[in-house]
């Protein structure tokens, strides 16, 4: 007959045993959601379509599997496609977080249909560039390509080719990003002022001697005093004839005073050059001699009043300039050109809406031109008749008014307040003078 001791024990042993089976099934649990979180790298979340896991030193391929999942595409990867990677993404769409992996490793991918190709090698991207000239931004890429990377631009579309490999193409694209912003403009408003006084004048006299005895002998000086009979005469005029000896006087003077104002305004963006040129050209020819004959081209000499400006904007508000104002005038004598200008460059630093003046450039010329008859025109005092003295003083002064403004969208819009009310102006004055 059994023990009813033993048979008291017997249920508590196999609750013990049921418990162990439990504890040992939960460790297995453990350990396989471990192993798998080691495999995966961590499970991973989806909220809204957006994926939330870490990763630590996980193999790319593995990597590249989890986003293929949840893109729903098949991902081939070439045999150099290899590595660990360490990252942290919470709520990243699939789509970004995978090119922020590869771009990070450094590798290129396309897609074909449903399958992504990953690969190691070169890739040739083309960058529509939106503000930047595609020249100017390749100038500054050529420093970044490597060996064997080539970058071309198209002028037609402003576009960039590039060919470079994936682990330097991230540099490129950072690059291209940073120079292909909307640019700085900057408005230039001048005032042009040249002061001319001048002083031109001429004193002569003409003599004429003739023999009592024969009228055929004659000793005269010709053209060293203007005549009142001259076509439009000027200046002071005496005649006297006495007996054989005739004598003609004449002298003028005239003052001039003008002032030559230019107002031009020269929009531009940030570090061009523009310019501006009010005046006219003066065409001339030249003979180029060939082996063939001779070859007549037509050149011009610019001449007037012009302004080249170009502005360097700070971030702090001031505005960097290079400034050359010219004035300017010219004239062919024999086939080549003459040209007398007053002109100056300079390099300022003043800040949006500032006015800088420069001036103080002074031309003063003095001529005075004796012509007349060898060794009598120096005789003292009886030297005047035998010569004619022509006079001429001029006197410049170029002054400078330059006034920058970066063109915010408020100057903008006041601008166009301005020329609307201008234009409002004109038409009612127009209608008035009709009616």
């Amino acid at each position: 007959m059994k023990n009813p001791k033993s048979q008291i024990q017997n249920p508590k042993k196999m609750i013990a045993g049921i418990i162990a089976l439990i504890f040992l099934f939960g460790c297995v649990s453990i350990a396989f959601a471990a192993a798998k979180k080691n495999a995966s790298g961590a499970p991973v979340t989806v909220s809204g379509g957006n994926l939330t896991f870490k990763l630590k030193d996980a193999d790319i391929k593995s990597v590249l599997q989890i986003f293929a999942k949840q893109l729903g595409v098949n991902v081939v990867a070439g045999d150099d496609v290899s590595g660990k990677v360490t990252f942290s993404f919470t709520n990243v769409k699939p789509r970004e977080g995978l090119e922020a992996v590869l771009r990070a490793k450094g590798f290129d991918w396309f897609q074909e249909g449903d399958t992504l190709v990953v690969t190691a090698k070169n890739t040739v991207r083309t960058y529509l560039l939106q503000y930047a000239g595609a020249a100017e931004v390749k100038s500054a890429l050529d420093l970044l390509a490597e060996t064997g990377d080539s970058i071309s631009v198209n002028d037609s579309y402003n576009a960039l080719i590039v060919k470079t490999s994936t682990k330097n193409i991230s540099r490129i694209e950072k690059a291209i990003r940073d120079l292909d912003v909307p640019p700085v403009q900057v408005m230039v408003e001048a005032k042009i002022i040249e002061v001319r006084n001048g002083d031109d004048g001429n004193i002569g006299v003409d003599a004429k001697y003739t023999y009592k005895n024969n009228p055929n002998d004659v000793a005269q000086t010709i053209n060293q005093a203007g005549r009142s009979t001259d076509t439009t005469p000027l200046g002071f005029y005496a005649q006297l004839i006495s007996s054989n000896i005739q004598t003609y006087l004449s002298a003028l003077l005239a003052n001039t005073k003008y002032d030559l104002i230019a107002s031009p305004r020269i929009a531009t963006i940030n570090h061009k050059e523009a310019n501006i040129l009010i005046g006219g050209k003066i065409g001339y020819q030249t003979a180029v001699i060939t082996t063939t004959g001779t070859v007549y081209q037509v050149n011009f000499l610019t001449t007037g009043t012009s302004l080249t400006i170009t502005p360097h904007v700070g971030e702090d508000g001031f505005i960097r300039m290079k400034i050359a104002p010219k004035i300017s005038e010219g004239y062919i004598a024999n086939g080549l050109p003459n040209e007398n200008t007053t002109e100056t460059n300079n390099e300022v630093l003043v800040k949006d809406g500032q006015t800088i003046v420069i001036g103080g450039l002074l031309k003063d010329a003095q001529t005075q031109v004796d012509s007349g008859i060898p060794i009598l025109m120096s005789i003292p005092f009886i030297g005047g008749i035998f010569r004619k003295t022509t006079i001429s003083n001029e006197k410049r002064e170029l002054l400078v008014f330059v006034t920058p403004h970066i063109l915010t969208p408020e100057y903008l819009d006041k601008l166009s307040t301005e020329s609307k009310s201008l234009l409002n102006r004109q038409e009612e004055q127009g209608s008035s003078l009709i009616h």
